[in-house]
């Protein structure tokens, strides 16, 4: 498979990654944007992210997400992914985060108004000439500048331990893709050796991440279909890595199976977990219903004792009048 194709696979696993419960992906855009949304206080989207040039072209974006807040207002945020440091992804980020805006301007008192979405640059692969901010200076013909900054997050810089602290589940599996740039200089030299260890260490590190990944399903940090997620990704990355430089179809076999066995006796365990839950449930239910019956029984009794009709201790107890008249003849034959 050529390189290409693989590129193509990889932002096809970020995006999935991005495609994690409403619950997941909050925490996450929390993290990344520093903010603080409750899920029972707003509704998470993704949004479009495709738009239509003038000459009918398309571009598209990697991530776009709105979040309606209880008072109606909406705040957007777009995040892009990249592997490479690029000198032309700052240009490409104003062009996005402008077409978005002119997708949600609105009049307001007469005037147009652009409204730019919250934006950041995941940088995936370590690059010395990342900087902090990406920035573009813009000069309109009066002379008015303006300076469009951009934040961004250097993904190489977290641990995994840092991204649980962070709540940033999703992008555990990708510190898998930290081996890549390793394994580019490895294989480059012709390592063979160097390429064979860091083999090991992706089998090893695909285990660790599946591992965690079992721990926040277990402590329902994140759902079942949020570590199915999870789980695939480490599958399609190591997939990924031993395409373009391992060539070794027992490495993916092993991990396929190490995943499967994780997945799904813990699946089947939640499962057992809650419906033994809802069993205990349904039994506290019915054993409310048998105390509450036991007091109508008792309340039926003193009211035929008093010489009440049937009518009467019907509206007392609830109880039907073949059970008062049951509960009359047992009583007759004590």
């Amino acid at each position: 498979m050529n390189k290409t194709k693989e590129k193509v696979k990889l932002d096809e696993i970020l995006k999935y990654l991005f495609s994690t419960s409403n619950k997941v992906l909050l925490k996450l855009l929390n993290a990344i944007f520093e903010e603080d949304f409750k899920e029972n206080e707003v509704n998470l989207t993704v949004s479009n992210n495709e738009f239509i040039e003038d000459t009918l072209g398309v571009i598209r974006g990697d991530m776009f997400f709105d979040i309606l807040k209880r008072d109606n207002n909406k705040v957007s945020y777009h995040l892009e992914f990249q592997t490479k440091n690029d000198n032309t992804m700052v240009i490409r980020m104003f062009e996005y985060g402008f077409k978005k805006a002119k997708e949600n301007s609105n009049i307001d008192n007469s005037m147009r108004t652009l409204y730019f979405p919250k934006q950041k640059v995941i940088f995936f692969e370590e690059n010395k000439n990342i900087e902090e901010l990406l920035n573009l200076k813009i000069i309109f013909p009066n002379d008015q500048e303006v300076i469009y900054c951009v934040d961004i997050i250097k993904y190489w810089e977290f641990t995994e331990e840092e991204l649980i602290k962070r709540k940033m589940y999703p992008l555990i599996p990708l510190q898998l893709f930290s081996l890549r740039k390793e394994l580019e200089v490895a294989q480059k030299k012709n390592d063979i050796l160097k390429i064979q260890q860091l083999s090991v260490i992706a089998k090893n590190l695909a285990t660790k991440l599946a591992n965690e990944s079992k721990e926040l399903f277990c402590e329902n940090e994140i759902l079942g279909e949020d570590f199915h997620k999870m789980l695939l990704a480490i599958q399609n990355l190591i997939e990924y890595l031993n395409r373009n430089y391992f060539n070794d179809d027992k490495l993916e076999e092993e991990v396929i199976t190490m995943t499967k066995s994780l997945y799904d006796p813990e699946v089947e365990k939640q499962g057992i977990q809650k419906g033994i839950q809802k069993g205990i449930e349904q039994g506290i239910k019915q054993g409310i219903k048998q105390g509450e019956k036991k007091k109508s029984i008792e309340i039926a009794k003193k009211g035929i004792l008093k010489g009440l009709d049937n009518e009467t201790i019907m509206d007392l107890t609830e109880l039907s009048i073949e059970e008062i008249e049951l509960i009359r003849k047992e009583m007759s034959l004590n």
